[in-house]
């Protein structure tokens, strides 16, 4: 081989080492490389975790490939650390503060690289449809606002017509028949039907709206709220499957009244077209106060906390708003009603904490057994 020759081998040599090393320099800073994280969470958040634009930019912008797996937010968080270690989970994702809360309280230490932040976030609503609401419209239990309607007295529409007996009928709703109450999913089981039961108690145990209650003053609601769960009958076990059913099984006709996420009808509008036939049937009250579904990651380990970091991407952050109707916990401003000018959205709304860990596990032990409820 000439020098001509040796000289173009050592040329492309050269060319090749500064290419792949400009490559890992870009990898690099954003830090450790390729890592494939074990995370379970709420079912809402599923088609989210797989939506193909989503595992790009935490695959190429942050080396992270995430392996999801859905879970009802109080089994995550009431696993046993040697169980947590055994299923080999790097993090959580539940869709609740208090069930974060609930985590710390049990695992306190456990988990030396642990840490957790809010990165999305969805108010609790209650689904209805165009009789149920003018009914308790009429009942002054709800009004209506600049287009947006709100519950304006859960604690009547629970204590002086739910667990009263009062048929919708009785309040005169068109051929709606049956016993007013809130249908939910199972609140032992799924948070969405949880944190319903939180703003419940919340409502029930206190005079005070703007504030969630204390563990004496829940401890004297649980009876209260024991008979409100044993009212709904079979409930469904998923936020995402619970809500589903409710649209495609009948909307108020097979549930007068049904809460969820607000995020649940932006996903369907935003994803599944046909926004006039999906809307046409169905209203949004807000409560007034609600209580925000906040969804924080927990990281177990370093690797985890670099979801945090790679989820706080603004085009993550947008795509959770745009298609999956996910708030930032962020930046408000990202979080532009007008974005769905034909689903009649709060720009803000008013909000109770969610309940201490204390309260939490109290509410929950009630619920999944009779025998706890006891004031």
């Amino acid at each position: 081989m000439g020098n001509r020759g040796r000289f173009f081998i050592g040329l492309a040599l050269v060319l090749a080492v500064l290419v792949i090393g400009g490559y890992l320099v870009i990898r690099q800073q954003s830090g450790p490389r390729d890592v494939t994280l074990t995370c379970v969470g709420g079912s809402e958040k599923t088609e989210f975790m797989r939506d193909p634009d989503v595992v790009k930019i935490l695959d190429d912008r942050y080396g992270i490939a995430v392996d999801w797996q859905a879970m009802g937010s109080y089994d995550q968080v009431l696993m046993s650390t040697d169980e947590i270690n055994q299923r080999g989970w790097d993090c959580l994702w539940p869709s609740s503060a208090s069930a974060q809360h609930v985590f710390e309280a049990n695992h306190d230490g456990d988990f030396p690289d642990y840490r957790a932040e809010t990165v999305l976030q969805s108010p609790l609503v209650i689904y209805a449809g165009p009789q149920s609401t003018d009914a308790l419209t009429r009942a002054t239990l709800v009004e209506e606002r600049n287009g947006t309607h709100y519950v304006v007295d859960l604690k009547g529409l629970l204590l002086d017509n739910a667990l009263k007996g009062v048929t919708w009928q009785q309040l005169e709703a068109g051929d709606l028949k049956g016993p007013v109450n809130v249908s939910s999913t199972d609140p032992a089981k799924s948070n969405s039907g949880f944190t319903l039961a939180q703003l419940e108690l919340s409502m029930i145990a206190s005079d005070d709206d703007s504030r969630s209650p204390t563990p004496e003053e829940a401890r004297a609601a649980l009876p209260t709220m024991r008979t409100i769960y044993d009212s709904q009958g079979l409930q469904a076990t998923s936020s995402d499957n619970g809500f589903r059913q409710w649209l495609t099984q009948g909307g108020e006709y097979q549930a007068p009244l049904y809460a969820g996420y607000e995020n649940q009808i932006i996903q369907q509008v935003a994803t599944g077209g046909n926004s006039e036939t999906v809307l046409r049937d169905v209203r949004i009250l807000y409560p007034d106060p609600t209580i925000y579904s906040d969804h924080p990651v927990l990281a177990l380990n370093t690797d985890a906390r670099r979801l945090i970091d790679a989820l706080k991407d603004e085009e993550i952050q947008r795509l959770a708003w745009s298609r999956y109707g996910f708030r930032s916990a962020l930046n408000a401003g990202w979080n532009n009603v007008d974005d769905f000018s034909s689903i009649p959205l709060a720009a803000q709304v008013r909000t109770i904490p969610a309940t201490s860990s204390e309260v939490t596990l109290s509410l929950l032990d009630c619920l999944q057994d009779k025998s706890r409820c006891a004031a």
